[in-house]
């Protein structure tokens, strides 16, 4: 696929999702001025760019749907539910279209059916006689029937052809629109056959143009080359603007050739013109011109502070910068470790400036990976009311934190995750409207889907006003299932944590939504994966919330490193709350408990020596590194501690995936591996061994 129909995808999605969320709060009873010509230009600037690479199909089905809204911007068609429901069926078909003709396929018969179908009903309603007056049915009649001539001048820029797109396109286009009367081209700037370059477009053409259309309007059809052509549009009846088009262009050959091809004729150039000499009007519209120029310089500056890159660059820039930070680390581990009196001072000085500067050009990567949520956010809109229409349920669906940033390819990962769990929580939990009635709700439920940054991590809830868990029937389910033991002591969070088990599912009937008791284990497994955790609370009767916490990254953390018996091991710096040492004194007060008061309060310890099996340490020397993770905290009991470390997350491959409480391991300057704790993980442990944390 060429850079050009990437940007022609990527755009076709920005398009749609526009318009999909401007029909969502349509269906929600925000219809205004404003979304309807948001859903018009999407419309229109998906049938304009697929015009530009002659996909037919697509210009044909969407300029139907320009025509309806048109006529609903025009106030000649009154919009309804019924109307905004069709038109997100055909965003969906548009997006069926775009697949189709993008991968060089065919649609199945049932699609073309479905094509057929929509753009019949699209046409009964602009076919539908509407109370309009007969003043205002006059003026409509006249503006539709005015056709006018025009003419449009098209030189390309030297790069045109590097854009993969062909003029014939445009012209195909052009006449979808109206009929080019004459397509003249202008072949005298060929060079000789020895000197042509075969990349550059050597060829012009003028046309005569015949449609009710504007001149935006024909401008618009270039518009998805706009940097790639220079273009002069005017109407043929103002024929001044050919002596411009002879000054503007520069080219001596051109009045015979406008002459001979019937554009004008000789009487309408000025001797100024004849003798190349400009007329004061001339130079006054050319001094137009060039500030119009400076103008549209200054809108492209203002533009071009905004780069679309492709994500895969950035993984390469990444990686690379990974290996960096691993060889500046052998760097500085080579400078530390020099004798006294061979200690050159200006080494020392240039390797610390190389690791602060290479910290500034790794967090600048990463920010460039750093994207807002609310775009992937907004996409769940369409889910949840199709979903709430589906089951017969009244939800308002709120959003929150769409400005939070967070990894993308976190983003990604986690969509799905998300997916599921609105679905559940709309069949779940949310009741129909008499239920909610009858227990003296609202008809209408409420799901929030809110972000924001906490403690170095990402936190994304997920919260309805629904019916809430019900932990007896969950805890129940779960030892008929043998998922636990009938004597289990459990507490509330433990039971709720059970429903992200294979196979449980407390629903009483099994729908196409959800109730088999697949996918939260799924939806569990997921975010592990991103080093995350997910915790879920509830009231019966009230609703429930499910918390997600994520890493702001996967790839390049800041760590302190440790070493516990012969491994040294690396605690993400952001979930460190302090060091304090274990004196003998208070290692006597703890006897064989497995806290410390710290300060008023019971902190938990986890000895990291018996969790992964590490010999005996030759320091004496012990130390606590208290960990936190959300509201929870813990004590890392290790044996040294040996300062920041700037870490590159490695992966340990599958045979370490069932090693709890690791998430992947570094290469140090000195060559060794250094594993990196999963705080999350680490604490969750605690938790099962019995200690509140």
């Amino acid at each position: 696929m060429n850079e050009e129909l990437e940007i022609f995808l990527e755009d076709c999605d920005d398009q749609l999702q526009s318009m999909e969320n401007a029909l969502i709060e349509m269906q929600n009873g925000n219809i205004d001025d404003d979304a309807i010509g948001a859903i018009f230009r999407a419309v229109h600037t998906i049938k304009g760019s697929a015009g530009m690479f002659g996909f037919d199909s697509i210009v044909a089905f969407t300029h139907t749907g320009e025509n309806l809204f048109d006529a609903i911007r025009q106030g000649d068609v009154a919009i309804s539910k019924d109307m905004v429901s069709l038109f997100l069926l055909c965003k969906d078909h548009v997006e069926k279209l775009i697949e189709a003709v993008v991968h060089g396929e065919e649609l199945d018969a049932d699609e073309k059916a479905v094509g057929e179908r929509l753009t019949a009903e699209l046409n009964a309603y602009i076919n539908t006689p509407q109370e309009i007056k007969i003043e205002e049915q006059v003026s409509s009649e006249v503006q539709v029937t005015e056709v006018f001539k025009w003419h449009i001048s098209i030189r390309f820029n030297k790069d045109f052809f590097t854009t993969g797109m062909s003029i014939n396109s445009i012209f195909n286009f052009l006449n979808s629109m109206g009929k080019i009367l004459i397509n003249h081209p202008i072949i005298y700037n060929i060079p000789n056959l020895h000197e042509i370059n075969p990349m550059l477009p050597y060829i012009g053409f003028e046309l005569l143009f015949e449609d009710n259309c504007s001149k935006s309007e024909i401008e618009d059809v270039f518009e998805f080359i706009h940097d790639d052509v220079d273009l002069i549009i005017f109407k043929q009846e103002e024929s001044s603007r050919y002596e411009d088009l002879l000054a503007t262009r520069k080219e001596e050959e051109l009045k015979s050739e406008l002459i001979s091809a019937g554009f004008t004729s000789k009487e309408l150039f000025s001797e100024e013109v004849i003798t190349q000499e400009k007329s004061v009007e001339v130079v006054e519209r050319e001094q137009v011109q060039v500030v119009s120029q400076q103008k549209t310089e200054k809108t492209s500056k203002k533009a071009s502070s905004s780069l679309r890159v492709d994500s895969n660059k950035i993984d390469i820039l990444i990686n690379y910068m990974s290996e960096i930070v691993i060889a500046n680390s052998k760097i500085l581990s080579l400078v530390e470790s020099e004798d006294e009196e061979e200690e050159n001072s200006e080494l020392h000085e240039a390797a610390q400036n190389m690791k602060e500067l290479l910290e500034y050009v790794r967090d600048g990567i990463m920010d460039i990976r750093m994207v807002q949520v609310g775009d992937s956010f907004n996409k769940f809109r369409r889910i949840v009311n199709d979903t709430s229409k589906k089951i017969g349920k009244d939800v308002e669906f709120v959003i929150s934190g769409g400005e939070t940033e967070l990894d993308k390819t976190v983003v990604e990962r986690i969509s799905d995750p998300l997916v599921h769990m609105l679905r559940n929580s709309i069949d779940h939990g949310i009741e129909l409207p008499e239920e909610r009635v009858a227990s003296g709700k609202s008809p209408q439920g409420r799901v929030d889907l809110r972000a924001y940054p906490d403690s170095g991590t990402i936190v994304i809830e997920i919260e309805d006003d629904g019916k809430g868990l019900d932990k007896e029937k969950i805890l129940e389910k779960a030892i008929t299932n043998g998922i636990v033991h009938p004597s289990a002591n459990l507490s509330d969070e433990e039971i709720y944590k059970l429903i992200f088990e294979a196979g449980l599912s407390t629903a009483e009937k099994v729908s196409d939504i959800s109730g088999r008791g697949v996918g939260m284990d799924v939806v569990r497994r997921n975010i592990e994966d991103l080093r995350g955790t997910i915790e879920i609370a509830s009231t019966l009767g009230k609703g429930s919330k499910i918390t997600i916490r994520l890493p702001l990254t996967l790839a390049i953390i800041d760590g302190f490193l440790v070493q516990v018996g012969d491994t040294k091991y690396i605690i993400p710096l952001e979930n460190i709350k302090e060091c304090i040492e274990l004196t003998p004194k208070e290692e006597a007060t703890m006897g064989d408990n497995e806290f410390i008061n710290l300060r008023g309060e019971m902190l938990p310890l986890l000895n990291i020596r018996e969790i992964l099996g590490e010999n005996e340490s030759i320091s004496r020397r012990k130390n606590i590194v208290i960990v936190y993770f959300g509201k929870k905290s813990v004590g890392l009991l290790v044996d040294e501690l040996l300062g920041e470390y700037q870490t590159v997350i490695k992966s340990l491959g599958e045979v370490f995936d069932k090693l709890s409480g690791i998430s992947g391991g570094s290469i140090l300057g000195s060559g060794e591996i250094a594993l990196i704790f999963d705080i999350p993980r680490l604490i969750e442990l605690k938790s099962r061994v019995g200690i509140q944390v």
